[in-house]
């Protein structure tokens, strides 16, 4: 490692050489820069070379004074071109990339002028050892604050992104006249289409407990999950309340078994629920108020959900019957009688009777589903006529009504 001070004076002399040139030096640095690192469009030219003009003259002035370079901070034109990064959406791995594309042409400049001055093989190795030394950790001081500089950058973009859409939701959600391309723009997500709204939540904690940043990125990873499963092209996740609202875009509506491809296992330890397939702004309003609705359902079931992701196609009649929940726990009470109590044996009659039901009165097949001996399922059904006070032929759709109510728990 060489001294990161300059012993002779080949250094300053190359030093206030470039610095009688800073724009040309500046002008191939940007040009070189540009031509490697191809996600850079032209219009970026300008202040590339502001920075590089910048950061350069501090490069000379620091060289100049003796300055330790594990002591320079970002000039005024560089945090400006990082945050310039942030704008256009360009990673922090492209500006690195910048950074180190002009530190190695800026050496390779360095050896050239210091090969024009000396032919001494020693002195020429150690005054370029020098400098490189000094400039890897100059670039590296530098990194370190543009990184802070970037991410804080970065998270004030995110959080402006998000409000302005969580504001546009509201507004479509609120069912207000928008101008639709300019929503779109606002969005970032085109309306014009058909739509899957789902929202995602956790039963445990909330966003705003100390967990919240793990919930979130539980229940965001969640939402992209579903955006695939539904084979969508994209789609937008904004938080509302306590919980995430997402809509997948899709050209044409999903295939009709769309559903059965969802995951049906809690992978993130969320839950998902799924409006019907929508378009345009209304579908995208009325898709995004199933959804809630079928998470409404769902959580009235609490321990009783058997999967994690529940579909509003699956759930409209109990949505429809618990608007007013006082109301269903009435309907309820009138239909079952004594079956509607809480305890395991009701529980196991209305399981054993509601399944024999779907099977259209067959003990064989209801015996089947559910594992045991048909003779078994003609005891739970006599006994289960015992307490409704009437066969079970009677009054069949409000029967299986209150049956699907009571498996709620209201």
């Amino acid at each position: 490692m060489h001294a990161l001070t300059p012993s002779n004076g080949p250094v300053l002399d190359v030093a206030r050489t470039m610095s009688d040139d800073l724009d040309g030096v500046a002008h191939k640095l940007t040009e070189t820069i540009h031509a490697h690192i191809t996600e850079l469009q032209d219009d970026l030219l300008v202040p590339t070379h502001e920075s590089c003009r910048s950061n350069l003259g501090m490069i000379m002035t620091m060289l100049g004074d003796g300055t330790r370079p594990s002591l320079a901070t970002p000039p005024p034109e560089a945090l400006a071109y990082a945050k310039e990064y942030v704008r256009r959406g360009l990673g922090f791995e492209a500006l690195q990339r910048a950074y180190r594309t002009g530190q190695a042409t800026l050496s390779r400049m360095w050896l050239q002028e210091l090969q024009a001055r000396t032919d001494d093989a020693h002195e020429l190795a150690d005054t370029f050892g020098f400098f490189n030394d000094w400039l890897f950790t100059w670039v590296e001081a530098l990194e370190n604050g543009l990184t802070e500089y970037y991410m804080v950058e970065r998270e004030r973009q995110l959080r402006g992104i998000s409000a302005i859409r969580v504001e546009q939701v509201r507004t479509i959600l609120d069912g207000a006249v928008i101008d639709l391309r300019g929503a779109s723009a606002r969005l970032r997500y085109e309306l014009d289409r058909t739509h899957v709204a789902y929202v995602v939540w956790a039963n445990e904690g909330t966003l705003d407990a100390p967990n919240g940043n793990i919930l979130f990125g539980a229940m965001e990873r969640a939402a992209t999950d579903v955006a695939e499963l539904l084979g969508a092209s994209d789609h937008i996740a904004v938080p509302l309340g306590g919980y995430l609202a997402c809509w997948a875009g899709m050209r044409r509506s999903p295939a009709a078994d769309f559903p059965g491809r969802l995951p049906l296992v809690n992978k993130h330890a969320v839950y998902v629920a799924l409006g019907q397939p929508g378009d345009g702004v209304d579908g995208f309003k009325r898709s995004h108020e199933e959804a809630v609705l079928a998470r409404r359902v769902h959580r009235l079931r609490g321990e009783r959900a058997r999967t994690s992701c529940v579909r509003f196609s699956d759930i409209a009649l109990e949505a429809m019957l618990t608007a007013s929940r006082e109301e269903a726990r009435h309907f309820v009470r009138q239909e079952l009688g004594s079956l509607a109590g809480d305890d395991e044996s009701s529980l196991r009659l209305r399981a054993t009777l509601s399944i024999f039901l779907e099977e259209q009165a067959s003990f064989v097949n209801a015996a089947a589903r559910l594992g045991v001996h048909k003779n078994t399922v003609a005891y739970r059904i006599r006994r289960a006529e015992e307490l409704l006070g009437r066969a079970v032929r009677d009054r069949p759709l409000e029967l299986q009504t209150a049956l699907r109510i009571a498996d709620l728990g209201l």
